[in-house]
């Protein structure tokens, strides 16, 4: 598949998972009382500022992600002698370092976190819109799945699946790396 189609088909998946889910959302609870999204449960956020902050941060990640597939930018190091752990941490920071510092640092350039983003967001957010999409089917069309539902259910298959996604992505960099060092 092309640059070109890959970059259509995702977003096109991106906007209708996150249309659907706003739209399942509304129909379950216009005015968000049932709603898990931190966004609302911790932040109080109402319908007006929830569709705001998920528009802008849907359109940055697309965005992003033009610029991850057209202008693609090689985030792993030149230098030799880096372990898997201070790969992970170099193609977020831009340096050596060890994985753990992912928790408490942040890139010093703004086009690298731009980058790191573009690339490891989007199928984050497909991996997100397929759950999502799933889990209201199955709200709206199963009577099995209702029992099993739960806040805790959803956040850990969206965090595990995000998470096994970005440790893909990174072994894939530092095989990609083993492989330009030999």
């Amino acid at each position: 598949m092309s640059k070109k189609n890959k970059f259509i088909f995702t977003t096109i998946w991106i906007l209708f998972s996150r249309s659907y889910d706003a739209y399942c959302t509304f129909q379950l609870t216009p005015d968000l009382s049932k709603e898990s999204n931190p966004l609302v449960s911790w932040l109080g956020m109402t319908w007006t500022p929830l569709l705001i902050t998920i528009s802008l941060l849907t359109i940055y990640v697309i965005y992003v992600y033009a610029r991850s597939v057209f202008y693609p930018t090689n985030l792993i190091p030149t230098e030799k002698g880096y372990s898997f752990s201070n790969i992970i941490a170099f193609v977020y920071l831009g340096y050596k370092d060890e994985w753990t510092a992912l928790f408490y640092k942040s890139p010093k350039n703004l086009q690298r976190f731009n980058r790191y983003m573009g690339y490891f967001m989007p199928p984050c957010l497909v991996f997100a819109g397929i759950v999502s999409t799933l889990m209201w089917l199955l709200i709206n069309y199963s009577s099995f799945y209702k029992n099993y539902h739960s806040v805790s259910l959803i956040y850990t298959f969206l965090i595990g699946g995000c998470v096994l996604i970005i440790y893909q992505w990174n072994r894939l960099l530092y095989q990609k790396y083993l492989r330009e060092e030999v």
